[in-house]
């Protein structure tokens, strides 16, 4: 084997040996995966906090509700489905079509994401007839039924993305139980940031409801990622590699800017100032954009540092 085959071959091989960073999901086409996460962790966390506010402050609740919906319609799916190799044939991943849904998340995420879609349009039309004085009971029974359906294909929508970098073994950093969890917690304190943004346009009074809630679950938020990062550290050398490059190698930044102080600590201040005091429109325009950077923050550096496992034992020494 001549010099220049060998070193073909050692460079194809690599990945054989040493831990590698993936590129799919973030790199190229794949940056088109990161924004449709995005867009869903958004679009599903305003709506499923404007479920929340259906009853008590229905303006607010009917506007939020639709931008969420929009987030999932116009950007999460078409996102999705440039980056498929073949974006007309997603309808294949639909019962009875095909059984991929009993065991690809991507394939679940698809049909329940067409399904909140489908349920999410009813209920913002019963909403809207309410809104205008055609309620009735009937209506208000489609309503109910059509929220809870909503809901529950909406929390699905959030965290599938989660479940289906936790079941891939080969990346260490993703698989566990948390990620999940993270995906959801976070998408739903991004959706509280969102819903005050809206209910500064439409006049109802929800932000210091909002702002009690946002400080919960930010808190809840940083526990999470904390007991994500420990256990990656424990998990394997490939996941604690990735720990590492996440909170002191070349995604620090994202870390520590994007998650940390934009995405957390920028909005808790916020939110305890809305305790003590009125806070400022310009202030809480601020907070709505800072947990909007945390989310985009979130998704990009968890997806950058997915480093693939090693199949040689050999790679443990790395």
């Amino acid at each position: 084997m001549n010099a220049r085959t060998s070193r073909q071959w050692m460079v194809t091989h690599e990945w054989m040996v040493k831990p590698m960073g993936q590129v799919e999901w973030i790199q190229g086409k794949g940056l088109l995966v990161w924004l449709a996460e995005v867009f869903s962790a958004l679009g599903t966390g305003l709506y499923l906090v404007a479920l929340f506010f259906t009853q008590s402050h229905p303006l607010t609740a009917f506007w939020a509700g639709l931008f969420g919906w929009i987030g999932i319609a116009i950007f999460k799916l078409p996102l999705h489905f440039l980056y498929l190799g073949k974006p007309w044939r997603f309808w294949r991943a639909f019962p009875p079509v095909s059984g991929a849904w009993r065991t690809s998340w991507f394939a679940r995420g698809i049909v329940f994401t067409m399904i909140f879609l489908a349920c999410g349009a009813v209920q913002l039309i019963m909403i809207g007839l309410m809104g205008y004085g055609k309620g009735n009971v009937s209506i208000e029974v489609i309503n109910w039924i059509f929220m809870v359906l909503a809901g529950l294909t909406g929390v699905v929508t959030a965290i599938y993305c989660g479940f289906a970098m936790s079941y891939c073994k080969s990346v260490p950093f993703w698989n566990t139980g948390l990620l999940p969890f993270v995906f959801l917690i976070m998408g739903v304190a991004d959706g509280l940031a969102l819903i005050m943004g809206v209910a500064l346009g439409t006049g109802e009074q929800l932000i210091a409801t909002a702002e009690a809630a946002t400080r919960i679950l930010l808190i809840v938020n940083a526990l999470l990622i904390i007991m994500y990062l420990v256990n990656a550290n424990y998990q394997s050398s490939t996941a604690e590699l990735s720990a590492r490059e996440l909170v002191r190698g070349h995604m620090a930044w994202v870390f520590w800017l994007g998650i940390v102080v934009f995405g957390i600590v920028i909005p808790f201040v916020i939110a305890v100032i809305g305790a003590a005091t009125h806070v400022p429109t310009g202030l809480l325009i601020f907070a709505v954009v800072s947990h909007t950077i945390g989310a985009f923050s979130l998704k990009y550096g968890v997806l950058k540092v997915g480093i693939y496992r090693p199949l040689l034992p050999k790679a443990q020494a790395y």
